[in-house]
């Protein structure tokens, strides 16, 4: 046979092994073995060979491209390997793809023996290199039929490396393992879970960790489920990413030069096209060993940072010609600015009871008074409306202010016992449509374009809400979206956190997605508001912003957070919020039980005990 002329070492290997084999034993087995000492043939490779792995079969001409070379006239021409559907019958099978972009074989090493070590066998290995580098991955592929080579006539970067050998790729899913990275022994397994769940899904990403120098594993990157708006801030799908291969073949030609900015741009393709994306939330996928300074969360580096700016904003001008996108060098993330909207009328409603409150270094003011002259000094927008909506009674030096503005204020009838939801919905019916920013009276303006921001995102047909990033007077973290599961029920993420962009994967400096967001600043345009019924009256105080925004997102809708807004809010920060049995808590428990139980936009892995400790140690 052709096997036994062309390649007589790996014949008679493989026949030896079919005579001497124990056929019954499983994959786990043999690794259990090897892990008790027994021994690999010395004519295999001294690290990755374990000789009963090649008891796996390979399929009928498994060797094509070598007896492609070396067939003799008359031979009967073999079908392409890309055309063999004997090698993979499975819906979930995958075919990681290495780039060789270095000599350093102790750490290809460690990536291939991690895929050889998967629990489920249905894989396939293609090493990637340019032709110069070829000869030396022929070592390699005599360890497990499964193992391949693709070549290059050039260097690729990893992505493109990607996208022309996944043409070869015999499987139904592909994704890129770079060299010295290695893949968890259940990656395949839980690809498969995955994936028989969700027949349709196209992109299937893992949450990642790092290797660290002294071989520990640390530095875990915890996703939340997907996220578009995260996903244009950084490259948060990252790694392990599982691609269903006739949507990658089915994307443009890559460009750009950064081997970073590429991939991420290959993502942004991916993701606009893919019909379901899903996330598995353990750390499947180990980077290479790195320093502990390194970010958590898809950051870019300097030079792949304004190649990815110039992607995504290619990217997001599909959606408004208007868009543009701005690099954060020192953060090394991006931020689309979302174009005003010139057809829809702003308005901010500001709900007030007219409190008085010391406020540092100002004395004491009314609230309300002060953040209306803070909006009117502050914010750099022009085409806005405000309406202060009262109880009754409207502070003289407010009015005047209202009034030179062209401003107007309006009284809510009193509700007994108060009801911050029933005060919303009155104010809402205030406005016939566009955009309203529902506001509390104790905040005042920090950042200049903050009304431009919440109403660019509002304005987004896909957006329910949005809210914005809130300071106490200290300047540390008030709000930064709202987490489901703490205390049994919600709470705010990063509470009293330095508001330096320190907080784990800068979660609170960038846009991003979450379940909900406070009601102190809340964007959304009218039709939204109609759309989900408005505030439900029956959580008066507690768990209305919450509930609307889960309305929002059963509705299709997606909740942003975006950290490119800043306001002070003046709550009460020696008071710490707690959740008892009441009724409106038990009804929103009754109502959103499965989002609480396992909130999709921030990790199972952060505690879920408190709101004031809300992350787990990275």
């Amino acid at each position: 046979m052709l096997l036994a002329q062309h390649a007589p070492g790996a014949y008679a290997r493989l026949q030896k092994l079919r005579r001497t084999s124990d056929p019954s034993r499983t994959l786990s087995t043999v690794w259990e073995s090897r892990a008790e000492g027994s021994n690999a043939p010395s004519d295999l490779h001294p690290v990755l060979a374990d000789a009963n792995l090649l008891m796996l079969e390979r399929p009928e001409g498994f060797d094509v491209e070598f007896i492609r070379r070396n067939k003799t006239p008359g031979d009967e021409a073999l079908e392409h390997v890309v055309d063999l559907n004997q090698m993979r019958q499975s819906a979930v099978s995958v075919c990681f793809i290495v780039p060789i972009q270095r000599r350093d074989t102790a750490a290809l090493e460690r990536t291939v023996q991690s895929v050889l070590r998967q629990t489920d066998p249905d894989w396939e290995l293609l090493l990637c290199s340019d032709e110069d580098s070829a000869d030396e991955l022929g070592r390699w592929l005599e360890i497990d039929w499964r193992v391949r080579r693709f070549t290059s006539p050039k260097p690729l970067d990893e992505a493109r490396f990607l996208k022309q050998a996944a043409i070869q790729a015999t499987t139904s899913f592909i994704g890129l393992l770079s060299q010295g990275d290695v893949a968890d022994d259940d990656l395949v397994k839980s690809l498969g879970e995955k994936l028989r769940a969700a027949p349709t899904a196209d992109i299937i990403y893992t949450d990642e960790a790092n290797r660290m120098a002294d071989d520990h594993v640390g530095l875990p990157f915890y996703k939340p489920d997907w996220s578009p708006e995260h996903q244009q801030s950084v490259n948060m799908l990252g790694r392990f990413v599982a691609i269903r291969k006739s949507l990658l073949l089915a994307t443009p030609a890559l460009s750009g030069i950064q081997s970073e900015a590429t991939e991420y741009g290959l993502n942004l393709a991916l993701t606009s096209m893919a019909r379901r994306i899903i996330h598995i939330d353990e750390p499947l996928y180990i980077r290479a060993a790195t320093s502990l300074s390194a970010p958590v969360g898809g950051f870019f580096s300097a030079l792949g940072l304004g190649e990815a700016r110039d992607m995504l904003e290619a990217h997001v001008r599909v959606e408004a010609l208007d868009a543009s996108v701005v690099a954060r060098p020192g953060a090394g993330s991006l931020h689309v600015r979302w174009p005003m909207p010139v057809d829809m009328p702003i308005t901010l409603l500001i709900l007030t009871g007219m409190q008085r409150r010391e406020l540092p270094g100002q004395g004491e003011v009314v609230l309300a008074t002060h953040f209306v002259r803070s909006i009117i000094e502050k914010s750099s927008a022009v085409h806005y409306k405000i309406i202060v909506v009262d109880d009754g009674t409207v502070d003289v030096e407010l009015k005047t202010l209202l009034e030179q503005h062209g401003h107007t204020a309006r009284t809510c009838p009193k509700s007994e016992p108060f009801s911050f939801a029933h005060k919303a919905n009155f104010a809402t019916s205030l406005v016939d449509s566009g955009i309203v920013l529902l506001l509390n009276d104790d905040l005042e303006v920090d950042s200049a374009d903050w009304i431009q921001e919440l109403a660019g995102q509002a304005a987004r047909p896909g957006v329910g809400a949005v809210g914005c990033r809130l300071l106490f007077g200290d300047g540390t973290l008030q709000h930064a979206g709202i987490g489901l599961g703490f205390n049994g029920s919600a709470g705010h993420m990063f509470h009293h956190a330095p508001a330096d962009g320190g907080e784990y994967a800068g979660f609170a400096s960038i846009e991003r997605n979450y379940s909900a967001v406070t009601g102190a600043v809340m964007a959304y345009r009218k039709e939204v508001f109609d759309l989900v019924g408005g505030f439900d009256e029956q959580f008066r105080t507690d768990y209305n912003d919450l509930d609307f925004c889960l309305k929002c997102i059963a509705k299709g809708l997606r909740v942003v957070y975006t950290g490119a807004a800043t306001l002070y809010h003046f709550h009460n920060s020696s008071i710490k919020r707690t959740h008892d049995s009441s009724p409106e808590r038990q009804a929103f428990l009754t109502r959103w039980s499965r989002v609480v139980k396992r909130d999709p936009y921030f990790s199972k892995n952060f505690q879920a005990q408190s709101d004031e400790l809300p992350l787990v140690s990275a």
